[in-house]
């Protein structure tokens, strides 16, 4: 059973209707809904699109075939007599070339050619000087303190300083803290 409201949200007068029908307004009385009854049509209107696009969806999901296409297997039949020359013709292609490449090749020599290659490529490795980059000696990394002044809030400042001074803020004030507890640990 839909709402059926006592009063109008409009105006505030009594709304008496002795029939409901599913257009009619739950929120207006006659005479307000016809000023701002678009209003209870929007979402019935959202809702009603809403429905649509969701039968489509379900339907076209139970209606989908594990068929290709008889579009695409159209193109598919036309465009492979060309695709099947261009691959036999790029085959045939590198099989010519393979064949020039293997006829131009010397033969290969006896096993002692090996160690002549290595002596040749030995001097060349000794004259390629390689770049060595230098990292600088390690130094012992500063020790980071807190600053700990006083600071408004009555807290010990938090920021961290090194060699155990003061933050830009607290220039010039002392420590709240002794300074074995200003350590910050890394």
């Amino acid at each position: 059973m839909p709402y059926k409201p006592k009063y109008c949200c409009q105006c505030g007068e009594k709304i008496d209707r002795i029939d409901w029908k599913p257009w009619s307004s739950r929120r207006f009385c006659e005479l307000c809904e016809t000023e701002l009854g678009i209003y209870d049509w929007v979402p019935r209107g959202i809702l009603l699109i809403g429905l649509l696009f969701g039968i489509v969806g379900v339907g076209g999901y139970w209606q989908k075939s594990d068929k290709p296409l008889s579009i695409a297997s159209n193109q598919a039949a036309s465009a492979s007599p060309n695709v099947n020359k261009n691959v036999i013709n790029q085959v045939a292609a590198r099989q010519s070339l393979a064949n020039q490449n293997n006829q131009a090749l010397p033969p290969l020599q006896p096993d002692n050619s090996v160690p002549k290659t290595q002596q040749q490529l030995a001097p060349v490795a000794q004259n390629l000087k390689t770049k060595q980059v230098k990292t600088p000696p390690n130094r012992a990394a500063e020790t980071m303190y807190f600053c700990g002044a006083q600071t408004k809030k009555g807290t010990p400042c938090s920021r961290r300083v090194k060699g155990g001074g003061r933050c830009w803020q607290h220039t010039g004030q002392p420590a709240m803290l002794p300074p074995e507890k200003l350590i910050a640990s890394q």
